[in-house]
């Protein structure tokens, strides 16, 4: 029964550790560091490293501006345009608009989004707001989907039969026992006198 045991703890840690999902938010590698767009200046971060096939990926702008002073504000107020375009299917892209981060800091904006298919993709990100239009783009190469959907699943289907195996095995030990119990009572019935006898 050790044995069994030592091995379900060992089964739950490698599924746990294959299905945990990847922090979608703060930071990651960055892509884009201060590179003039238009009127602006961006920045942009991806995660996780590497992207890979059938899982969420994750991007991080910052846009900021440079006044005549030398002064850097950030844009709070753009609207920023993602879009993926895979080699393979370019006449595919995907456009999504990302979301203001405001609880992290202002000038932030961010996107995830399930990756459809492994390969090179080309990114490109587009900010406008009131001060004119920005294009920054690059690349990423995404690897083939992980096979770990299906062992999380064969995994615990296997861990529900040894757990069923362990009751039944447990609920035999007890029937015998029981079994037994009430053997040793009928033979103790049957063997015992009464205390007194009757007369007619």
């Amino acid at each position: 029964m050790r044995w069994i045991a030592l091995l379900l703890v060992t089964l739950c840690l490698t599924i746990a550790t294959a299905a945990s999902p990847v922090s979608a938010h703060g930071g990651g590698t960055p892509q884009i560091v201060d590179a003039p767009a238009g009127p602006y200046r961006l920045f942009a971060w991806t995660s996780p490293d590497p992207w890979r096939a059938e899982e969420l990926v994750h991007v991080t702008v910052a846009i900021t501006r440079v006044d005549a002073a030398g002064q850097v504000f950030p844009i709070t107020d753009a609207q920023v345009t993602i879009r993926l375009i895979s080699e393979a299917q370019p006449d595919q892209a995907l456009t999504f608009f990302a979301q203001p981060v405001s609880a992290v800091a202002t000038g932030f904006y961010e996107f995830d989004h399930k990756l459809p298919g492994d390969g090179l993709w080309h990114i490109e990100i587009e900010a406008r707001g009131v001060e004119g239009v920005g294009v920054v783009a690059f690349t990423m190469v995404a690897e083939p989907a992980a096979p770990t959907r299906w062992l999380f699943w064969a995994g615990g289907a296997f861990v529900a039969a040894i757990g069923a195996l362990i009751v039944l095995q447990a609920a035999r030990r007890r029937t015998p026992r029981r079994e037994q119990a009430g053997q040793e009572q009928t033979a103790g019935r049957r063997g015992v006198r009464p205390a007194f006898r009757i007369e007619r």
